[in-house]
């Protein structure tokens, strides 16, 4: 992959190694896209999703996208595209085999077709699902509290990081690493809540 459009780091998760790519190059997105639509099965196809913002012209603006399925998580240097979206990017949005999960995804989304024009399949807020199947076991809609309380899952989650800048070209390891750790636990999060048996115990 060329060094001056994308880079790849190994983030170590509470004892899981997550591979990502960090990219701002429409070659580099096809591919990531191309690997796990080929790689990865199930029924629904689930992918955390998170954004991470900047400010520009006086308003918030969607700096990144982070995509993760399984532990391959893809950073997209959307601020640095300069609204040449790829297409297998819009494709894949609109694929119905995936199901996009988040905690506040839902905004993300909507900030993402404003920003970007980006048009999406219905997302899925992992933090309103969880309430609605376990109303008595859920006491916080936060994504650090339900990767632990669902998945087991210990995660950092720095002020200092979350509020960085995010639409600078060399991100930090910091950065790096709470963006894709979040990614990450959206995803399992989401791939748990909606398994086969989980919504079967939810719809009966």
């Amino acid at each position: 992959m060329p060094d001056k459009s994308s880079s790849m780091f190994m983030v170590s998760c509470d004892g899981i190694m997550i591979e990502t790519t960090i990219t701002h190059e429409a070659s580099i997105v096809e591919e990531w896209i191309k690997f796990v639509s080929s790689t990865y099965t199930g029924n629904p196809k689930v992918v955390g999703l998170d954004t991470e913002w900047t400010r520009a012209q006086n308003k918030m603006k969607v700096a990144i996208l982070q995509l993760c399925v399984e532990n391959k998580c893809l950073i997209v240097q959307l601020f640095l595209m300069n609204n040449n979206i790829p297409q297998s990017l819009k494709s894949f949005f609109v694929d119905s085999d995936f199901k996009f999960v988040g905690v506040g995804v839902i905004n993300d989304l909507n900030m993402l077709k404003s920003d970007y024009g980006l048009e999406s399949n219905k997302g899925i807020d992992i933090s309103h699902l969880a309430k609605q199947i376990w109303p008595d076991r859920i006491s916080s809609m936060g994504l650090k509290y339900l990767a632990k309380e669902l998945v087991g899952l210990d995660m950092k989650k720095s002020k200092e990081v979350c509020t960085s800048e995010w639409k600078t070209k060399d991100l930090t390891r910091d950065q790096i690493e709470y963006a894709s750790i979040d990614a990450y636990a959206s995803f399992k999060i989401g791939k748990m809540i909606l398994s086969e048996d989980i919504m079967k115990y939810h719809d009966s």
